[in-house]
C-alpha cells in the first residue's frame, strides 16, 4: 500500500505529540510507502469539525477523540462501521468488551488504551496514624478518621458540577448500586449521604464542590493529605512529590462498583477514502501490544490488550499494576446504548453530586431530583 493517511486529534502535549510520532514510526516499518499526516484539532472544536466535514462528505482517515462524542458521531453519520474489520481481528479477544464502542450492534471505534481512577495515599502519613491503604468505602471511613490528627485534610476530590465531577462519582455512586440504566433514588441517596456525612465531618472540604480534577492533586502534592482520587495521568507529576505515596484500585462499596475507563477512542472516518488503510494503521499502532507499550511509556496511559497489561514494565511497578487492575472490571465511557440524552443525564448526576458535597441539598432531596431529570433525559 502507498498514499498518505490523514488522521486527526486534539493532542499538543509533548508526551502525547511523541506518541504520534512514535506511532507513525510503528506504521512505517509495516508500511514504508504510506506517509501519516497528523492533523491538530483543538478539543473544543474536533466534534463539531468532524460533523461539519461528514455533511460535506469529508474529512479524516482516522479520528482519535473522546468517546463522549460517540452517541452525537453515530447520529450524524461521521464514522465507518468497523463491525466486519473487527470480526475478523484475531487479537480481539485481548480487549474487554466495555473498550468496543458499538451502536445497534455495529462496532464504531476502540479504545486502545485507558486513563482511570485509582485512590492515591501519602505513605507517611498512613505510617503515622498506623492505617493500611482501604479497600472498600468502610476502611476508607476509617483510615480518614484515623489520619485525621496527622493531615490537614482527609480526601481530595472533583466536585464540580461537569463531566469530570461525575466521572469522579462514578465509583462512589456505583458503589451504592446506582446506574442508568436502572436509576435508584435510593442507591443515589445512599452514595450522597455518605459523602455528605464526610463533608460534614471535616474528611473532604466542602470547596471540593468547586474543584476540577488538577486542584485536587495539587493539594495532595503539598504533602498534608492522606488521600486523593485521582488518575494515572498524574504520573509524571507525582515524580516530584516530597514524601512517600501508593496507589490502590478505587474503593468498594456496598454494592461493590467500577471505574470508568477513560481515555481516547479510534475510529475510521465514515468518509474515508481508503478504510482499509486506516484499520491497519489502527492494527499496528493504538490497537497492538508494542503500540500500547509506546502509549505507556509516552505518556503514562494504561493498555487495554490483557498481554500487553502483563507486561514487566506494568507488573514490576506497583502503582501501574493497580491501575492496571482495574481494566478488567471497568464501565464503558460514557455509559453505551443510551442516545445523546446519557450527556445531559450524566451532566444532571453532577450537578447532585456537586450540590450536596457543597451542602446545598440534602442527600434525599438531590437522589429525588437527579433521578427524575435523567429518567427523563433517557426517555
Amino acid at each position: 500500500m502507498s498514499g498518505t493517511l490523514t488522521v486527526w486529534h486534539y493532542f499538543s502535549v509533548k508526551a502525547q505529540v511523541k506518541e504520534l510520532n512514535d506511532f507513525a514510526k510503528l506504521f512505517n516499518k509495516q508500511y514504508p510507502n504510506v506517509k501519516v499526516n497528523y492533523v491538530y484539532v483543538p478539543y473544543d472544536q474536533i466534534t463539531n469539525k468532524v460533523i461539519a466535514a461528514a455533511n460535506a462528505k469529508s474529512g479524516p482517515d482516522v479520528v482519535v477523540y473522546n468517546g463522549t462524542s460517540i452517541p452525537q458521531f453515530v447520529k450524524s453519520g461521521v464514522l465507518y462501521d468497523m463491525s466486519k474489520f473487527w470480526a475478523s481481528y484475531p487479537d480481539k479477544g485481548q480487549f474487554p468488551s466495555s473498550l468496543v464502542k458499538k451502536s445497534a450492534g455495529k462496532v464504531y471505534g476502540v479504545q486502545g488504551y485507558v486513563n482511570l481512577l485509582g485512590l492515591w495515599y501519602n505513605k507517611d502519613i498512613l505510617d503515622k496514624a498506623g492505617v493500611k491503604p482501604p479497600r472498600t468505602f468502610d476502611e476508607l471511613g476509617a483510615a480518614l478518621e484515623k489520619t485525621k490528627s496527622h493531615s490537614e485534610v482527609g480526601l481530595t476530590l472533583t466536585g464540580k458540577p461537569n463531566d469530570q465531577g461525575e466521572w469522579q462519582a462514578y465509583p462512589w455512586l456505583s458503589g451504592y448500586g446506582f446506574s442508568y440504566g436502572k436509576p435508584s433514588a435510593q442507591a443515589l441517596k445512599g452514595a450522597f449521604g455518605f459523602i455528605q456525612s464526610w463533608v460534614r465531618k471535616g474528611y473532604v472540604p466542602q470547596e471540593a464542590a468547586s474543584w476540577d480534577q488538577t486542584e485536587p492533586f495539587q493539594r495532595f502534592m503539598v504533602g498534608n493529605v492522606a488521600f486523593a482520587e485521582n488518575g494515572n495521568w498524574q504520573l509524571g507529576t507525582i515524580k516530584g512529590a516530597k514524601f512517600r505515596y501508593g496507589v490502590v484500585p478505587m474503593p468498594k462499596g456496598p454494592k461493590g462498583g467500577s471505574v470508568y475507563l477513560g481515555g481516547e477512542t479510534e475510529s475510521i472516518g465514515a468518509f474515508s477514502k481508503n478504510p482499509r488503510l486506516a484499520w491497519e494503521y489502527l492494527k499496528a499502532t493504538y490497537l497492538s501490544k508494542e503500540g500500547q507499550i509506546i502509549a505507556l511509556k509516552d505518556v503514562g496511559s494504561i493498555p487495554a490488550r490483557s498481554d500487553a497489561a502483563k507486561d514487566p514494565a506494568i507488573q514490576n511497578d506497583p502503582i501501574l499494576r493497580a491501575f492496571a487492575s482495574e481494566v478488567k472490571g471497568g464501565s464503558t465511557y460514557p455509559p453505551a446504548g443510551f442516545g445523546a440524552g446519557i450527556i445531559s443525564a450524566e451532566l444532571d448526576v453532577a450537578q447532585g453530586w456537586s450540590a450536596v458535597i457543597a451542602g446545598q441539598k440534602s442527600a434525599a432531596a438531590a437522589a429525588s431530583s437527579v433521578v427524575s431529570k435523567v429518567r427523563k433525559d433517557l426517555g
